[in-house]
């Protein structure tokens, strides 16, 4: 079984994987990571993070503190999205943008099929 959660639903999705039996997670635009980073080493199943460059409510520190944290872990794979704004992947949103959507969408679907 895999989660995917997307703003507050990606900080949902990080600790679905830290802290439950979940084969797989897919977090977007997870707000409140940050506070979370230690709960990393409870890690037992592959996780996808897709961070919007531009997200203003996922400030620049906390960005660059998830990717140093976060980074090397071997279950984790994060993509940043330069240039986008937060929910960048939502279809009719303020920020939606569609290749940078179509892109976290294909990297999804590729990471869901090798982890389930």
């Amino acid at each position: 079984m895999g989660a995917v959660g997307f703003c507050l639903g990606g900080l949902l999705a990080y600790l679905t994987a830290t802290r439950t039996n979940v084969d797989a997670a897919v977090a977007y635009y997870g707000v409140g990571i940050e506070r979370f980073l230690p709960e990393a080493t409870h890690l037992k199943a592959p996780l996808l993070l897709h961070i919007a460059a531009e997200d203003q409510f996922v400030p620049n520190e906390a960005q660059a503190l998830i990717l140093r944290s976060l980074g090397s872990h071997p279950l984790i794979e994060a993509f940043t999205y330069e240039g986008q704004d937060h929910a960048f992947a939502r279809d009719g949103g303020e920020h939606y943008n569609p290749q940078a959507a179509q892109l976290a969408s294909e990297r999804t679907l590729a990471f869901l099929t090798r982890a389930l």
